[in-house]
Protein backbone atom coordinates (compact mmCIF):
# COMPACT_ATOMS: atom_id res chain seq x y z
CA UNK A 1 0.00 0.00 0.00
CA UNK A 2 3.07 2.26 -0.27
CA UNK A 3 3.19 5.09 2.25
CA UNK A 4 -0.56 5.04 3.09
CA UNK A 5 -1.05 5.19 6.85
CA UNK A 6 -3.70 2.90 8.39
CA UNK A 7 -5.26 3.63 11.78
CA UNK A 8 -4.72 1.13 14.57
CA UNK A 9 -8.44 1.22 15.33
CA UNK A 10 -10.61 -1.56 13.95
CA UNK A 11 -10.85 -0.84 10.21
CA UNK A 12 -14.16 -0.13 8.53
CA UNK A 13 -15.53 -2.51 5.92
CA UNK A 14 -16.42 -1.73 2.32
CA UNK A 15 -19.93 -2.62 1.19
CA UNK A 16 -19.39 -4.25 -2.18
CA UNK A 17 -22.12 -5.49 -4.53
CA UNK A 18 -21.47 -7.40 -7.69
CA UNK A 19 -23.60 -6.37 -10.65
CA UNK A 20 -24.49 -9.98 -11.37
CA UNK A 21 -26.48 -9.80 -8.11
CA UNK A 22 -28.29 -6.61 -9.13
CA UNK A 23 -31.50 -7.04 -11.09
CA UNK A 24 -32.07 -4.47 -13.85
CA UNK A 25 -35.15 -2.29 -13.42
CA UNK A 26 -36.95 0.03 -15.83
CA UNK A 27 -37.68 3.64 -14.96
CA UNK A 28 -41.18 4.17 -13.58
CA UNK A 29 -42.60 7.51 -14.61
CA UNK A 30 -45.05 9.81 -12.89
CA UNK A 31 -45.12 12.04 -15.99
CA UNK A 32 -43.56 10.10 -18.86
CA UNK A 33 -40.04 11.24 -19.76
CA UNK A 34 -40.31 14.23 -17.41
CA UNK A 35 -40.86 13.25 -13.76
CA UNK A 36 -39.70 9.84 -12.51
CA UNK A 37 -41.13 8.00 -9.52
CA UNK A 38 -38.58 7.45 -6.77
CA UNK A 39 -36.45 10.39 -7.94
CA UNK A 40 -35.88 14.08 -7.21
CA UNK A 41 -37.01 16.53 -9.91
CA UNK A 42 -36.25 20.25 -9.82
CA UNK A 43 -38.58 23.04 -10.99
CA UNK A 44 -36.76 26.38 -11.17
CA UNK A 45 -37.63 29.85 -12.40
CA UNK A 46 -38.05 33.47 -11.43
CA UNK A 47 -40.92 34.41 -9.08
CA UNK A 48 -44.33 34.48 -10.76
CA UNK A 49 -43.40 32.21 -13.68
CA UNK A 50 -45.86 29.45 -12.70
CA UNK A 51 -43.74 26.86 -10.86
CA UNK A 52 -46.16 26.41 -7.95
CA UNK A 53 -49.17 26.42 -10.29
CA UNK A 54 -47.57 23.63 -12.32
CA UNK A 55 -47.01 21.44 -9.25
CA UNK A 56 -50.66 21.87 -8.22
CA UNK A 57 -51.77 21.02 -11.75
CA UNK A 58 -49.78 17.80 -11.49
CA UNK A 59 -51.20 17.05 -8.03
CA UNK A 60 -54.71 17.59 -9.39
CA UNK A 61 -54.11 15.20 -12.27
CA UNK A 62 -52.74 12.53 -9.92
CA UNK A 63 -55.75 12.87 -7.60
CA UNK A 64 -58.05 12.01 -10.51
CA UNK A 65 -55.81 9.91 -12.74
CA UNK A 66 -56.34 12.49 -15.48
CA UNK A 67 -53.86 12.26 -18.40
CA UNK A 68 -50.96 14.69 -18.68
CA UNK A 69 -51.06 17.55 -21.22
CA UNK A 70 -49.59 15.60 -24.15
CA UNK A 71 -51.87 12.61 -23.47
CA UNK A 72 -49.56 10.31 -21.50
CA UNK A 73 -51.34 8.30 -18.78
CA UNK A 74 -51.37 9.34 -15.12
CA UNK A 75 -51.59 7.07 -12.10
CA UNK A 76 -54.08 7.75 -9.30
CA UNK A 77 -52.36 8.68 -6.06
CA UNK A 78 -51.91 11.13 -3.23
CA UNK A 79 -49.72 14.21 -2.92
CA UNK A 80 -48.03 15.74 0.13
CA UNK A 81 -47.25 19.46 -0.04
CA UNK A 82 -44.69 21.33 2.04
CA UNK A 83 -45.18 25.04 1.47
CA UNK A 84 -43.23 27.92 2.91
CA UNK A 85 -44.87 30.69 0.90
CA UNK A 86 -48.51 30.05 -0.14
CA UNK A 87 -51.38 30.05 2.36
CA UNK A 88 -53.21 26.67 2.40
CA UNK A 89 -56.72 28.14 2.76
CA UNK A 90 -56.80 31.24 0.56
CA UNK A 91 -54.30 30.20 -2.11
CA UNK A 92 -53.67 26.45 -2.42
CA UNK A 93 -57.20 25.14 -1.75
CA UNK A 94 -58.89 27.54 -4.24
CA UNK A 95 -56.30 26.61 -6.89
CA UNK A 96 -57.00 22.91 -6.36
CA UNK A 97 -60.75 23.53 -6.56
CA UNK A 98 -60.34 25.41 -9.86
CA UNK A 99 -58.52 22.34 -11.21
CA UNK A 100 -61.33 20.04 -10.06
CA UNK A 101 -58.86 18.07 -7.92
CA UNK A 102 -59.97 15.39 -5.49
CA UNK A 103 -58.81 17.24 -2.37
CA UNK A 104 -59.15 14.06 -0.30
CA UNK A 105 -55.94 12.96 -2.01
CA UNK A 106 -53.90 16.15 -1.45
CA UNK A 107 -52.32 16.76 1.96
CA UNK A 108 -50.09 19.28 3.68
CA UNK A 109 -47.57 18.66 6.47
CA UNK A 110 -47.68 21.72 8.73
CA UNK A 111 -45.19 20.51 11.33
CA UNK A 112 -44.02 17.65 13.51
CA UNK A 113 -45.60 16.83 16.89
CA UNK A 114 -43.11 15.38 19.36
CA UNK A 115 -44.06 12.78 22.04
CA UNK A 116 -44.28 15.55 24.68
CA UNK A 117 -46.81 17.44 22.55
CA UNK A 118 -44.35 20.07 21.35
CA UNK A 119 -44.83 21.07 17.71
CA UNK A 120 -41.76 21.84 15.63
CA UNK A 121 -41.48 23.20 12.06
CA UNK A 122 -41.09 20.65 9.29
CA UNK A 123 -37.67 20.18 7.70
CA UNK A 124 -36.38 17.81 5.04
CA UNK A 125 -34.42 15.89 7.65
CA UNK A 126 -37.57 14.90 9.57
CA UNK A 127 -37.69 11.50 7.90
CA UNK A 128 -39.71 9.94 10.72
CA UNK A 129 -42.41 12.57 10.12
CA UNK A 130 -42.51 11.70 6.41
CA UNK A 131 -42.74 8.01 7.28
CA UNK A 132 -45.66 8.70 9.63
CA UNK A 133 -47.42 10.81 6.97
CA UNK A 134 -47.06 7.97 4.47
CA UNK A 135 -48.52 5.56 7.02
CA UNK A 136 -51.54 7.84 7.56
CA UNK A 137 -52.13 7.92 3.81
CA UNK A 138 -51.83 4.15 3.53
CA UNK A 139 -54.28 3.74 6.42
CA UNK A 140 -56.85 5.45 4.17
CA UNK A 141 -56.20 2.85 1.51
CA UNK A 142 -54.28 5.33 -0.64
CA UNK A 143 -50.74 5.43 -2.02
CA UNK A 144 -48.37 8.41 -1.96
CA UNK A 145 -47.24 9.39 -5.47
CA UNK A 146 -45.75 12.87 -5.07
CA UNK A 147 -44.09 15.15 -2.53
CA UNK A 148 -43.92 18.87 -3.41
CA UNK A 149 -41.38 21.08 -1.58
CA UNK A 150 -42.21 24.71 -2.28
CA UNK A 151 -39.60 26.15 -2.06
CA UNK A 152 -36.80 23.79 -1.05
CA UNK A 153 -34.90 26.53 0.80
CA UNK A 154 -37.73 26.98 3.32
CA UNK A 155 -37.16 23.45 4.64
CA UNK A 156 -33.34 23.39 4.84
CA UNK A 157 -33.28 24.39 8.50
CA UNK A 158 -29.74 23.96 9.80
CA UNK A 159 -28.25 23.52 6.33
CA UNK A 160 -26.45 26.12 4.22
CA UNK A 161 -28.05 26.15 0.76
CA UNK A 162 -24.76 27.31 -0.76
CA UNK A 163 -22.71 24.36 0.48
CA UNK A 164 -22.78 21.18 -1.61
CA UNK A 165 -22.24 18.71 1.22
CA UNK A 166 -24.94 20.27 3.41
CA UNK A 167 -27.48 20.35 0.58
CA UNK A 168 -26.82 16.71 -0.26
CA UNK A 169 -27.07 15.70 3.40
CA UNK A 170 -30.43 17.49 3.67
CA UNK A 171 -31.83 15.78 0.56
CA UNK A 172 -30.32 12.29 0.90
CA UNK A 173 -32.74 10.90 3.50
CA UNK A 174 -35.93 11.95 1.71
CA UNK A 175 -34.54 10.82 -1.66
CA UNK A 176 -33.75 7.39 -0.18
CA UNK A 177 -37.29 7.19 1.22
CA UNK A 178 -38.70 8.16 -2.20
CA UNK A 179 -36.70 5.37 -3.83
CA UNK A 180 -38.05 2.84 -1.33
CA UNK A 181 -41.68 4.00 -1.42
CA UNK A 182 -41.71 4.87 -5.16
CA UNK A 183 -43.00 8.43 -4.94
CA UNK A 184 -41.69 11.40 -6.90
CA UNK A 185 -40.26 14.55 -5.35
CA UNK A 186 -40.59 17.98 -6.97
CA UNK A 187 -38.46 20.67 -5.36
CA UNK A 188 -38.97 24.32 -6.31
CA UNK A 189 -36.07 26.76 -6.57
CA UNK A 190 -35.64 30.34 -7.76
CA UNK A 191 -33.08 31.40 -10.37
CA UNK A 192 -30.19 33.65 -9.43
CA UNK A 193 -29.05 36.75 -11.32
CA UNK A 194 -25.96 35.15 -12.84
CA UNK A 195 -26.07 35.81 -16.59
CA UNK A 196 -22.78 34.15 -17.56
CA UNK A 197 -21.52 30.60 -17.95
CA UNK A 198 -23.38 27.31 -17.89
CA UNK A 199 -27.17 27.52 -17.53
CA UNK A 200 -26.99 24.95 -14.70
CA UNK A 201 -25.51 27.66 -12.47
CA UNK A 202 -28.63 29.82 -12.86
CA UNK A 203 -30.40 27.73 -10.20
CA UNK A 204 -30.00 29.55 -6.89
CA UNK A 205 -27.71 28.16 -4.18
CA UNK A 206 -25.41 25.20 -4.45
CA UNK A 207 -24.95 23.32 -7.74
CA UNK A 208 -25.86 20.24 -5.65
CA UNK A 209 -29.58 21.04 -6.16
CA UNK A 210 -29.23 20.56 -9.91
CA UNK A 211 -26.73 17.72 -9.59
CA UNK A 212 -28.92 15.79 -7.12
CA UNK A 213 -31.98 16.07 -9.34
CA UNK A 214 -32.46 13.48 -12.06
CA UNK A 215 -34.34 16.05 -14.12
CA UNK A 216 -34.42 19.83 -13.86
CA UNK A 217 -37.00 22.00 -15.62
CA UNK A 218 -36.96 25.76 -16.05
CA UNK A 219 -40.01 28.02 -16.18
CA UNK A 220 -39.16 31.18 -18.11
CA UNK A 221 -40.69 33.80 -20.35
CA UNK A 222 -38.99 34.36 -23.68
CA UNK A 223 -38.79 38.15 -23.60
CA UNK A 224 -38.31 38.34 -27.36
CA UNK A 225 -41.62 36.61 -28.13
CA UNK A 226 -43.57 36.87 -24.86
CA UNK A 227 -44.04 33.08 -24.68
CA UNK A 228 -44.09 31.30 -21.30
CA UNK A 229 -41.97 28.15 -21.60
CA UNK A 230 -41.38 24.99 -19.56
CA UNK A 231 -38.05 23.59 -20.79
CA UNK A 232 -35.52 20.96 -19.69
CA UNK A 233 -32.27 22.12 -18.14
CA UNK A 234 -31.20 18.49 -17.66
CA UNK A 235 -32.85 15.09 -17.94
CA UNK A 236 -30.68 12.15 -16.95
CA UNK A 237 -33.43 9.56 -17.36
CA UNK A 238 -35.54 10.73 -20.29
CA UNK A 239 -34.70 11.39 -23.94
CA UNK A 240 -32.22 14.13 -24.71
CA UNK A 241 -33.97 17.29 -25.86
CA UNK A 242 -37.68 17.90 -26.28
CA UNK A 243 -40.38 17.53 -23.70
CA UNK A 244 -40.95 21.25 -23.30
CA UNK A 245 -44.28 23.05 -23.30
CA UNK A 246 -45.60 26.51 -23.94
CA UNK A 247 -48.07 27.56 -21.26
CA UNK A 248 -50.10 30.49 -20.03
CA UNK A 249 -51.24 31.59 -16.57
CA UNK A 250 -54.98 32.15 -16.38
CA UNK A 251 -57.62 32.82 -13.73
CA UNK A 252 -61.06 31.44 -12.92
CA UNK A 253 -63.66 32.01 -10.25
CA UNK A 254 -65.41 29.28 -8.31
CA UNK A 255 -67.83 29.82 -5.42
CA UNK A 256 -67.00 33.51 -5.48
CA UNK A 257 -63.26 32.93 -5.07
CA UNK A 258 -60.81 33.71 -7.86
CA UNK A 259 -57.72 31.56 -8.34
CA UNK A 260 -54.94 31.25 -10.87
CA UNK A 261 -54.11 28.10 -12.79
CA UNK A 262 -51.54 27.02 -15.36
CA UNK A 263 -52.84 26.19 -18.84
CA UNK A 264 -50.57 23.89 -20.85
CA UNK A 265 -50.82 24.94 -24.52
CA UNK A 266 -48.62 22.88 -26.85
CA UNK A 267 -45.23 21.09 -27.01
CA UNK A 268 -42.10 23.07 -27.92
CA UNK A 269 -38.47 22.13 -28.52
CA UNK A 270 -36.71 25.41 -27.66
CA UNK A 271 -33.30 25.23 -25.97
CA UNK A 272 -33.38 26.81 -22.49
CA UNK A 273 -29.78 27.99 -22.97
CA UNK A 274 -30.88 30.14 -25.91
CA UNK A 275 -33.83 31.55 -23.97
CA UNK A 276 -31.76 32.48 -20.92
CA UNK A 277 -29.09 34.00 -23.14
CA UNK A 278 -31.57 36.10 -25.13
CA UNK A 279 -33.21 37.24 -21.88
CA UNK A 280 -29.95 38.65 -20.49
CA UNK A 281 -29.73 42.43 -20.03
CA UNK A 282 -27.08 42.64 -22.76
CA UNK A 283 -29.47 41.17 -25.32
CA UNK A 284 -32.35 43.31 -24.07
CA UNK A 285 -30.28 46.40 -24.79
CA UNK A 286 -29.61 45.14 -28.31
CA UNK A 287 -33.30 44.53 -28.95
CA UNK A 288 -34.15 47.96 -27.58
CA UNK A 289 -31.51 49.56 -29.82
CA UNK A 290 -32.96 47.77 -32.86
CA UNK A 291 -36.44 49.09 -32.12
CA UNK A 292 -34.98 52.57 -31.68
CA UNK A 293 -33.28 52.36 -35.09
CA UNK A 294 -36.50 51.37 -36.89
CA UNK A 295 -38.40 54.18 -35.17
CA UNK A 296 -35.65 56.66 -36.10
CA UNK A 297 -35.68 55.58 -39.75
CA UNK A 298 -39.44 55.92 -39.98
CA UNK A 299 -39.30 59.43 -38.52
CA UNK A 300 -36.65 60.35 -41.11
CA UNK A 301 -38.74 59.17 -44.03
CA UNK A 302 -37.46 55.60 -44.03
CA UNK A 303 -33.84 56.09 -45.11
CA UNK A 304 -30.67 57.22 -43.34
CA UNK A 305 -26.90 56.86 -43.43
CA UNK A 306 -25.17 54.52 -40.96
CA UNK A 307 -23.06 57.25 -39.39
CA UNK A 308 -26.11 59.46 -38.80
CA UNK A 309 -28.03 56.60 -37.17
CA UNK A 310 -25.06 55.91 -34.86
CA UNK A 311 -24.88 59.57 -33.83
CA UNK A 312 -28.63 59.75 -33.18
CA UNK A 313 -28.78 56.67 -30.96
CA UNK A 314 -25.46 57.34 -29.21
CA UNK A 315 -23.71 54.13 -30.36
CA UNK A 316 -20.48 53.41 -32.20
CA UNK A 317 -20.49 52.96 -35.98
CA UNK A 318 -19.61 49.27 -35.64
CA UNK A 319 -22.28 48.44 -33.03
CA UNK A 320 -24.88 50.33 -35.08
CA UNK A 321 -23.86 48.41 -38.19
CA UNK A 322 -24.19 45.11 -36.26
CA UNK A 323 -27.69 46.09 -35.11
CA UNK A 324 -28.65 47.02 -38.68
CA UNK A 325 -27.42 43.65 -39.93
CA UNK A 326 -29.65 41.90 -37.39
CA UNK A 327 -32.59 44.01 -38.54
CA UNK A 328 -31.74 43.08 -42.13
CA UNK A 329 -31.83 39.39 -41.18
CA UNK A 330 -35.32 40.01 -39.75
CA UNK A 331 -36.40 41.70 -43.03
CA UNK A 332 -37.03 45.00 -41.23
CA UNK A 333 -34.40 47.10 -43.08
CA UNK A 334 -32.25 46.74 -46.19
CA UNK A 335 -29.07 48.32 -47.56
CA UNK A 336 -30.69 50.52 -50.20
CA UNK A 337 -27.62 52.30 -51.58
CA UNK A 338 -24.02 52.75 -50.63
CA UNK A 339 -23.84 53.79 -46.98
CA UNK A 340 -27.62 54.09 -46.51
CA UNK A 341 -30.24 51.89 -44.86
CA UNK A 342 -33.94 51.88 -45.58
CA UNK A 343 -37.00 50.53 -43.75
CA UNK A 344 -38.89 47.62 -45.30
CA UNK A 345 -42.42 48.98 -45.62
CA UNK A 346 -44.42 45.91 -46.73
CA UNK A 347 -42.51 42.83 -45.63
CA UNK A 348 -39.57 40.90 -47.19
CA UNK A 349 -41.27 40.52 -50.60
CA UNK A 350 -41.13 44.28 -51.07
CA UNK A 351 -37.35 44.42 -50.63
CA UNK A 352 -35.72 45.55 -53.91
CA UNK A 353 -33.00 43.40 -55.42
CA UNK A 354 -29.59 45.03 -54.91
CA UNK A 355 -28.03 46.53 -58.03
CA UNK A 356 -24.52 45.90 -56.77
CA UNK A 357 -22.63 43.36 -54.71
CA UNK A 358 -21.79 44.56 -51.24
CA UNK A 359 -18.23 43.45 -50.49
CA UNK A 360 -17.21 45.59 -47.54
CA UNK A 361 -18.24 44.59 -44.02
CA UNK A 362 -17.08 47.87 -42.44
CA UNK A 363 -19.73 50.58 -42.84
CA UNK A 364 -18.94 53.76 -44.72
CA UNK A 365 -18.80 56.91 -42.64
Amino acid sequence: MGNISISRREPSQAIVRTFSDIEPERINWLWENRIALGKFTLFAGDPGEGKSLATLDIAGRISLGRPFPEGSPCIVGDTIILTGEDDPSDTIRPRLDILGADVNRVHIIEGERLPDGTIKPMTLKKITAFIDAIKQIKDKGHNLSLVIIDPVDSFLVGANSNKNEEVRAALDGLCALAADEKFAIIGIKHLNKNQKGNAAYRVGGSIAFTAKSRAAWIFAQDKLTGRNLFLPLKNNLGPKGGGGFQYSIQEKEINGIKAAFLNWEHPVDDDIRDILKSNSPRHEVKAQAQDEIVELLLEAGGIMKTSVIAEKIGKTIQSTHNALKKLEDKFKVFFSKYGYWEVVQKGPDSMPQPKFTRCLTIPTL
